[in-house]
């Protein structure tokens, strides 16, 4: 059984940035700009959303479960 390709979201915004350098076609070259900039806003979201959720998260000890 063969395993799908793994993507890390934090890798995307410089290989795009990397291969847009070395692009040749002008609307490639903005289309791959355009993805290295919206992964960087999504990682920066998502580093947000833990640094949130850590400090205002619950305290630990029921992990916000009902009883």
């Amino acid at each position: 059984m063969t395993m799908p390709p793994r993507y890390f979201l934090h890798e995307l915004g410089p290989q795009a940035q990397e291969m847009s350098r070395n692009c040749n076609n002008a609307r490639l070259a903005m289309t791959l700009q355009y993805v290295a900039l919206g992964s960087m806003i999504v990682m920066t979201g998502i580093a947000a959303a833990q640094m949130l959720r850590d400090t205002f998260g619950p305290s630990g000890r029921d992990h916000g479960r009902l009883r």
